[in-house]
């Protein structure tokens, strides 16, 4: 390979004395058919930066970048015009930057990195970028979406010294926090300078003076110098920040001469797609490399936000040939027939970041749409040929690009973990491995090969696989594992629980600690030896990740785990191996206990009382007082389980008493230390005795009497402020936002024009992140764009109903008085056990809400909108109507969730006839998942589908279910923010219901299973859990056999399916244009499909 010395011929300064290591010629595949693009020099003989002057030279009248103004004419804007540009962004980034210095006490910085933190539009974001380094400093884009720390964290690992920072607030004040978090954590003394986002006009306006090169000299740096900084994801830890050199960038920009088309002059759309992304970086390298234009929306400030429609509507108005997006935008667009009609125009689709449901993908091949999968990594670039001629009904397999060396490292059968080799024509940004000595970085994406096509191949997943439980909540076992195998004790460990309740762990012991697993004493022995790791573990983990003593399976030396050469497990193929003893451990769960809290000497109400004590706070993380809600402090189903089992074991063990009439539910009856003690100690002493359920009825109805009575006295009353107005457009506040329902409220809260501000109020994590991480990776987890967070419409707030302002400083509740007009209260918890006393502070909070709307200084009160239960008429008659107005407390009767409901119910509507406030109450029926498939495991009908293989049949109705989507649901209640004072209550249910057959016979498709009437398998269920026994936890709906025989009992009448309340909703169909519209989207098989396909994902049929 040549070395010399050079000096460029360029209109600038750069001199460069050091000898080069240029790259050898690639195939010339690009340029052939385009007059106004010279591909330039690809060696390294010039770098980036200097591309932009020979294309000034060379290219000048190609273009760079459209972009489509609102009345359709396309505006491009050329080399010519955005070399200018990229050199008036550099003299400014010189004047702001200058040769200042930060960090902490010791760093010492060559040259000077130059963050940029917005959700600015793309035109000036690029620029900018293309400025820095034509400035000679070194640019890092950081994701708008990342947390104060890790921002601080990403700033120090670089030594940034300046931060361009966004025009809206949110990055303003995460700007700050950063900076605050750089002098008490990192050591800085001076923190990095920062200077606003510039506009598209602060470039490109046309009354600015002039440039050219010899304006702003650059020198050569060699190709080995870092150009600019990207991050990782951060998906298991902090991001981390990686370092691009010159030659890796042009490495990578000749990706494309490797592949099969010439997209010299081609338009890409990058619409919603962030210029902080790498692929949004990358597009700016091609369009130097080969000549792409890239096509991106016109520029405003503030930035439009992204919607499904707005991007594929941009992409059509610029003419673009190609979309460069994500699998849930193709998803979306799939379902226009005038989209996909289209789509199936231009020449592709390539997608990334994740799978493409393969439905949807065949369906838009089958159209003529063509699809590329792009597969990549900021660590290595762009790793799959971009792009081959066809892909056809392989669209979602790639072929690695032939300038990569690869090694598939054998992982499972028919998985191969990807090793990227460095060759002469590309090295990884990261090197953390090495193949035959030579530098590797080895990816931990798992790829598995076309069955009959070689050479092609599909991503299936990760070495590093987070555990995604029935709950949906996940497990990232990387840092649990890595503590473990610390442990002096353990050679290796695999945590296991996918489409489990909990977590558990393998652990192989070193080979001198080795157990027989039959021996139940050593057993003990060695977990009592790792048992210190594990509390490490537990208080790292957030609450669904911790592991009790009962979870751990020791390693059986018959059965040994297999290793990566790197001395890692293979966790998959340990997890497979021991699938029958993991099985078996979930199967006794449910009548498993604490085994180390020794049992009472006696069982008055004093020791009993010091033993449930013990018990409690071995369990749980934070024990409360004697008197406090366990609920209300963190204590979950299987907890709830564990001190049941425990206390019984205690109580059957000392005094060999039949402990099998005590009720299933009395944790959740006696939600304290103290009532659990008396309630044990009366099991105990034989004075227990079981309650007659007339008796428990009556009992109920009067609880819920007296807390309505509570909570309905003296209410506040509204003073106006006469110099008050109201303000333009809707200010919103809504409360439980991270729920999936709270995440479409707010998605289409923000893309709804006269809404101009929403406060999000939600309580604080139990694991200390921040809101508004939870809130982007609840968001992103729906399928939903998380960049609305950044718009600086939102304001995310954490507080508490129940605490004095709600836990709000004194100028933020003030702001929230003063401004908001309408109230959304969603927050509630989602507990079908536990009963009406634990809901207090539910209630509790619908009056703080009902206060806060009547101190309001607004001519009116806000309107306060409060989601209510089709569950408060879990006991009316199913025979009749049910009209949208108020109803008996014995219809609720059953559970705390809808006998809390009901109170609330009774409060807000006291407040509506005594107060000026005007609220109205939604019964929200039953929902079912939007578009994404994603409905909870453990509701009831889910538990049914997920019962049907194990039981062989599937219930079936010809009668009619009146289920909801979740994004209709919520459509539907935001419109219902408009209705009229005199509605006080409404139902939300589809007012186009479909027999229950027709998706049962969908199921029964999908999982071959007959269809039989609803006692049938409900029989068929019975005799399964009477042969099974305690042994019963996998299968959910064996826990709701209560629900299911109070179905049978209803079944056989009225004129819904299963017996389900006839639900009239002329007002909501008044009051909503979602609902009453007639063309509204039906329930179909299609939607079955979604649902089974998310179900399989999170692992509700399989057994581990």
């Amino acid at each position: 390979m040549s070395t010399f010395s050079i000096v460029f011929p360029l209109t600038q300064t750069a001199v460069m004395s050091t000898p080069l290591r240029l790259l050898p010629s690639h195939p010339q595949t690009q340029g052939r058919s385009c007059a106004t693009f010279k591909v330039p020099p690809l060696d390294g003989t010039l770098t980036f930066p200097q591309l932009f002057d020979f294309h000034e030279q060379h290219s000048a009248n190609h273009s760079l970048f459209v972009y489509a103004e609102q009345d359709g004419t396309i505006n491009a804007i050329n080399w010519t015009r955005a070399c200018v540009a990229i050199r008036r962004a550099a003299l400014l980034v010189r004047e702001h930057v200058g040769t200042m210095h930060v960090g902490g006490p010791t760093d010492a910085q060559e040259v000077p990195v130059v963050a940029i933190l917005s959700a600015s539009d793309a035109i000036p974001y690029a620029t900018l970028m293309m400025g820095i380094m034509r400035a000679g400093y070194t640019p890092f884009p950081l994701s708008a979406r990342n947390s104060a720390a890790a921002i601080a964290h990403l700033l120090a690992q670089s030594n940034a010294v300046h931060i361009f920072v966004g025009l809206d607030q949110a990055m303003r004040d995460l700007t700050v926090e950063a900076c605050e978090l750089l002098k008490s954590q990192y050591g800085y003394v001076t923190v990095p300078g920062t200077s606003s986002m510039p506009v598209f006009d602060d470039f490109y306006n046309a009354g600015l003076k002039g440039n050219t090169a010899h304006d702003v000299p650059y020198v050569h740096p060699g190709l080995d110098k870092t150009i600019f900084y990207l991050h990782s994801s951060g998906s298991t830890a902090f991001p981390k920040p990686i370092p691009w050199t010159y030659r890796r960038m042009i490495q990578i920009s000749r990706a494309v001469f490797y592949g099969e088309r010439d997209l010299t002059g081609r338009t890409m759309a990058l619409f919603g797609m962030p210029m902080f992304h790498a692929m949004g970086i990358m597009s700016t390298v091609f369009a130097c490399a080969f000549g792409q234009v890239i096509a991106v929306p016109a520029p405003q400030t503030p930035p439009a936000l992204p919607t499904v429609e707005n991007i594929i509507q941009g992409a059509m108005a610029t003419k673009a040939d190609l979309i460069m997006t994500v699998p849930s935008l193709v998803e979306a667009w799939s379902r226009n027939p005038e989209w996909v009609k289209w789509l199936a125009t231009i020449d592709g689709i390539s997608y990334g970041g994740g799978p493409l449901n393969k439905e949807r993908g065949d369906y838009l091949v089958s159209q003529g749409v063509r699809i590329f999968c792009n597969y990549g990594s900021t660590e290595s670039g762009v790793m799959s040929e971009f792009l081959p001629a066809e892909t056809g009904m392989n669209w979602e397999y790639f072929r690695f690009g032939s300038f990569l060396k690869v090694k598939l490292e054998p992982y499972v059968e028919h998985e191969y973990e990807v090793i990227v080799v460095e060759n002469e024509l590309l090295r990884p940004n990261v090197i953390n491995a090495k193949v035959d000595g030579v530098d590797a970085y080895a990816t931990f994406d798992l790829v598995t090969p076309h069955p009959t096509e070689k050479g092609l191949y599909k991503v299936v997943g990760r070495t590093d696989d987070q555990i995604m439980h029935s709950t949906g909540e996940k497990t990232n076992p990387g840092p649990l594992e890595t503590m473990m195998n610390q442990d002096p004790h353990v050679r290796g460990s695999a945590m296991f629980g996918r489409g489990r309740l909990q977590a558990g762990i393998l652990v192989d012991p070193k080979p001198e600690y080795t157990v027989d697993p039959s021996d139940e004493a050593k057993l003990a022995v060695f977990r009592n030896m790792i048992w210190p790791t594990v509390v490490k573990m537990n208080t790292y983990a957030p609450q669904h990740s911790r592991v009790f003593k009962e979870m751990i399976i020791v390693a059986n030396p018959a059965k040994p785990f297999t290793y990566t050469p790197k001395g890692t497990v293979r966790r998959a193929a340990a997890i497979k191996e021991y699938d029958d003893e993991i099985n078996a451990l979930y199967e006794l769960v449910d009548a498993s206990s604490q085994s180390s809290v020794a049992s009472p000497a006696s069982w008055d109400v004093a020791v009993t009382t010091e033993f449930v004590r013990k018990t409690v706070a071995q369990i749980m993380k934070n024990c409360p007082q004697d008197g406090d809600d366990l609920f209300q402090h963190g204590c979950d189903s299987l907890q709830a389980t564990y001190i049941r089992n425990t206390l019984l074991r205690a109580v059957r063990e000392s005094l060999k008493i039949d402990t099998r009439p005590v009720t299933e539910s009395f944790v959740y009856n006696n939600p304290n230390i103290k009532l659990l003690s008396t309630f044990i100690s009366s099991v105990a002493l034989g004075t227990y005795q079981p309650e007659d359920d007339t008796t428990s009825s009556t009992d109920r109805v009067n609880a819920m009497r007296a807390m309505v009575l509570q909570y309905t006295t003296a209410f506040p009353l509204h003073k106006a402020d006469l110099s008050a107005k109201r303000p333009t457009g809707d200010i919103v506040l809504v409360t439980g936002t991270t729920g999936s329902f709270g995440c479409h409220l707010l998605s289409q809260l923000a893309a709804k024009k006269d809404v101009k501000r929403i406060y999000a109020l939600n309580r604080a994590s139990a694991d200390q992140q921040s809101l508004h991480q939870r809130q982007k990776e609840a968001i992103a987890s729906r399928g939903l764009d998380a960049r609305i967070l950044d718009s600086g419409k939102i304001l995310l707030l954490e507080g508490d109903l129940t605490t004095a302002r709600f836990g709000l400083s004194e100028e933020t509740f003030g702001e929230l008085r003063r401004t908001v007009t309408h109230i959304i209260h969603n927050a509630w918890r989602v507990d079908f056990v536990i009963n009406l006393t634990s809901f207090e502070p539910q209630v509790q909070g619908v009056r703080a809400l009902i206060e806060f709307a009547l101190s309001s200084p607004l001519p009116e009160p806000p309107k306060f909108l409060f989601e209510s239960s089709i569950g408060t008429l879990q006991n009316a008659p199913s025979e009749d109507v049910i009209a949208e107005t108020a109803t008996m407390p014995e219809w609720a009767v059953g559970t705390g969730y809808a006998e809390s409901k009901w109170v609330s119910e009774q409060i807000v509507l006291a407040a509506g006839q005594t107060t000026a406030l005007k609220p109205l109450i939604a019964r929200l029926g039953q929902m079912c998942a939007g578009p994404d498939g994603a409905w909870n495991a453990h509701e009831w009908y889910p538990s049914i589908v997920q019962s049907a293989p194990t039981v062989g049949c599937f219930p079936d109705d010809e009668r009619l279910i009146d289920w909801l989507q979740l994004d209709l649901a919520t459509a539907a209640l935001i419109d219902l923010r408009k209705a009229s004072s005199p509605t006080s209550l409404v139902h939300v249910v589809h007012p186009l219901p479909i027999p229950w057959h027709d998706l049962a016979v969908a199921v029964s498709a999908e999982l071959a299973v007959p269809l039989v009437p609803f006692a049938t398998w409900l029989a068929k269920l019975e005799e399964y859990a009477a042969a099974q026994g305690d042994r019963t936890a996998r299968l959910h709906a064996l826990h709701l056999l209560p629900k299911f025989r109070g179905i049978l009992l209803q079944e056989d009448k009225g004129r819904m399916a299963l017996g389900m309340a006839n639900m009239d909703i002329s007002r909501a169909k008044e009051a909503s244009p979602t609902l009453a519209d007639p063309r509204l989207r039906q329930l179909s098989v299609e939607d079955v499909t979604r649902w089974i396909a998310y179900w399989r994902k999170v692992g509700l049929f399989t057994r581990a």
